[in-house]
């Protein structure tokens, strides 16, 4: 059986999982001449391809694991999908210090859409920690949110609104494999990628480009999605989109290192409140005595089957548990 997480051990994993997508913008910034569009072919083909080699080594066929995911974790995966374009055109059409600044509202949104489909409220520690997170990432930015046409400013604003709704979808969605929504996402956007190169530049690049997209997608999200995807099983939504801030806070960290992109001293203080605030929601949390998540016994919640470090579980089993649960 895949592990029962406390909500606290849930939040270290949505942690660990955001600080590995962190490194998604390094290699964006190390490639020599692909553009936007074939990077993203890239990246998001070798995390299709990688989440389908996981899915087999979890012994599990991955084209039975989509007919049985359900429409909550398809539509999530398309999702994902949408979510890895808007990100790329609004990022074109924007600045990114604007595109940083509403990526960060996602948690607001997840509360809300949580609050009306799974009827989770919010409680004053999140609460608290998400509005210094804003004020955090609102001083990370500064006066720098430069402009953009009305096309980007407005993909900008809907991108928190689906990251938002792919966090409830997620944690609604039926115990199935949590590597499907991946495989699904990495899919669509690499079909939208090759509509879009092919009748520009096409998909030839340097074998460097290659292999940062590879190394973005494949490794950074092929790898640690499915676990992040599993932790919504036991931490709530808004909580979820809370945490995946570490995303934001530590990539200027390693543009720094290894780019020499020096960040403003604005940029240093806002992320160390942003870090601090969802420090401590991680201390509080940890020290609840309500730590033992309830949510541990919920009907819905996708397993971790597709990850290489744990083993599918017997869902006839689970099922059985679960019954003997509600009765």
């Amino acid at each position: 059986m895949a592990p029962i997480l406390s909500r606290f051990q849930g939040s270290i994993v949505v942690l660990i999982c955001g600080l590995s997508f962190s490194f998604g913008p390094l290699t964006f910034r190390s490639v020599e001449e692909a553009d936007a569009w074939q990077y993203l072919f890239w990246r998001s083909s070798s995390v299709a391809i990688l989440s389908i080699i996981i899915i087999c080594l979890a012994r599990h066929n991955p084209f039975r694991a989509v007919a049985e995911a359900g429409k909550n974790q398809i539509i999530a995966g398309i999702l994902m999908g949408v979510l890895f374009t808007l990100f790329i055109v609004s990022l074109s059409r924007a600045t990114a210090a604007f595109v940083l600044l509403m990526q960060c509202t996602s948690p607001f949104y997840a509360a809300f859409f949580s609050r009306i489909f799974l009827k989770e409220s919010v409680d004053r520690k999140t609460l608290t920690a998400m509005i210094f997170s804003i004020f955090g990432i609102g001083i990370m930015v500064g006066g720098n949110l430069g402009s953009g046409d009305a096309i980007g400013i407005t993909l900008a604003a809907i991108l928190p609104i689906f990251l938002g709704g792919y966090t409830v979808l997620i944690r609604s969605a039926p115990i199935q494999d949590p590597g499907v929504p991946v495989v699904i996402g990495g899919i669509t956007a690499t079909i939208v990628s090759v509509i879009v190169s092919l009748p520009g530049p096409g998909l030839n690049v340097p074998v460097n480009d290659i292999m940062m997209g590879c190394i973005g997608g494949g490794i950074l999200i092929g790898i640690f999605a499915p676990l992040w995807n599993y932790a919504h099983r036991f931490v709530p939504a808004a909580d979820v989109s809370l945490l995946l801030i570490s995303e934001i806070i530590a990539a200027p960290i390693w543009l720094w290192i290894w780019m020499n992109e020096t960040p403003t001293s604005t940029t240093l203080i806002g992320g160390g409140i942003c870090l601090a605030s969802v420090t401590w929601l991680t201390r509080q949390v940890a020290r609840s005595t309500k730590d033992v998540s309830r949510f541990s016994k919920r009907v819905h919640g996708l397993y971790v089957g597709a990850a290489p470090i744990f083993k599918r579980p017997d869902l006839k089993k689970t099922n059985t548990e679960t019954k003997g649960l509600q009765e």
